[in-house]
């Protein structure tokens, strides 16, 4: 809560709880936190500045800790500016996960007007030691931050973390074990990001290397895929077109950052788009299935039973509990 209440002095706002809403002459939105007993902390925004926004963090060597930064700009603005020193800055309207230390210097920008979702969590070497054992930690910190500071790495958001995001990103987060729901699914963000990077590791310690404005134009052509659900996918073509590459290269550096060729990946996330939208309990099946792109109802049926293993109609049939298998373990979500 320190940081919030830091940020409410300076925008001079008061406070609701946990919850800091961004006045109309600073720009809109909202930021909220949690603080967690083991040294967990939690910062959620959804918000766009009336002008550029850069936060500097330095380095401290009083006490070490990590900041996983989840951050998707949802907008853009064709008025960005750029700026001499922008290649320092870890810009938040690139769509990226990116892990820092207090021990470096790290400044970020965001440009304004342009609409940024973002999740900052805080954590220290005693959490991350009694999360995933000391040996993993030590595996995954040492070889993260040696290709941070060698390649500058990022890694860009993809339908996994981005289900969880939904799930945390709200002004008013409304469950009942409000707590347990936001610890369960940080840890589920950090438990992704780890083993994620593990995995790459092992494979011949070859992590995907590209240059910075082809990860740039690999995460246009991500958005653009993601963007709407309503009419038929871009074409292949279109999507070169945009990352100004060839169809060849996109469809090998699309699926070496994002794990999937495009187009299974687009209907990975409409499926789970539908999903979302299902569990809202504020539309019919038909509905949802228009609103992902399908005029007939029994392809919608299908296409969600094979991604899921049950209906549409089944999943929305009770709407009072519902479970879901996440990290081996069984995950209940109760509404009122």
């Amino acid at each position: 809560m320190g940081l919030l209440q830091a940020m409410a002095r300076f925008f001079h706002v008061q406070l609701e709880e946990n919850l800091l809403r961004l006045p109309a002459s600073i720009g809109k939105g909202f930021f909220s936190s949690f603080n967690f007993r083991n040294g967990l902390s939690v910062m959620i925004n959804d918000c766009s500045f009336n002008n550029d926004i850069v936060m500097r963090r330095h380095a401290s060597s009083n006490q070490q800790y990590y900041i996983l930064q989840f951050n998707e700009p949802l907008s853009h603005s064709e008025e960005t500016r750029k700026s001499s020193i922008e290649q320092h800055f870890y810009n938040l309207h690139k769509n990226t996960v990116l892990l820092t230390s207090s021990l470096m210097d790290t400044t970020f920008m965001i440009p304004f007007k342009v609409r940024t979702r973002s999740i900052g969590i805080i954590f220290g070497n005693d959490f991350l030691n009694s999360f995933i054992g000391n040996e993993m930690a030590d595996k995954f910190l040492s070889n993260y931050f040696s290709m941070l500071l060698k390649n500058r790495i990022y890694e860009p958001i993809g339908t996994d973390y981005r289900v969880i995001m939904d799930e945390l990103i709200k002004e008013r987060i409304e469950h009942p074990l409000q707590l347990k729901f936001v610890y369960n699914r940080v840890l589920l963000l950090i438990e992704k990001l780890v083993t994620g990077f593990i995995v790459k590791l092992g494979k011949n310690h070859q992590i995907v290397k590209l240059k910075d404005d082809e990860i740039s134009r690999l995460i246009k052509v991500e958005s653009l895929l993601v963007k709407d659900y309503s009419g038929t996918p871009p074409t292949i073509a279109a999507l070169s077109k945009v990352a100004t590459m060839s169809a060849t290269k996109l469809k090998k550096d699309f699926k070496a950052i994002y794990g999937l060729p495009i187009y299974e990946y687009y209907q990975k996330n409409r499926m789970m788009r539908a999903k979302a939208l299902l569990m809202e309990g504020k539309y019919a099946v038909k509905e949802v299935g228009m609103m992902v792109g399908y005029t007939n109802l029994g392809h919608f049926a299908a296409s969600f039973k094979k991604e899921f293993g049950v209906l549409p109609s089944e999943m929305i049939s009770d709407n009072t509990i519902s479970f879901s298998e996440r990290s081996n373990a069984l995950v209940l979500d109760m509404k009122n």
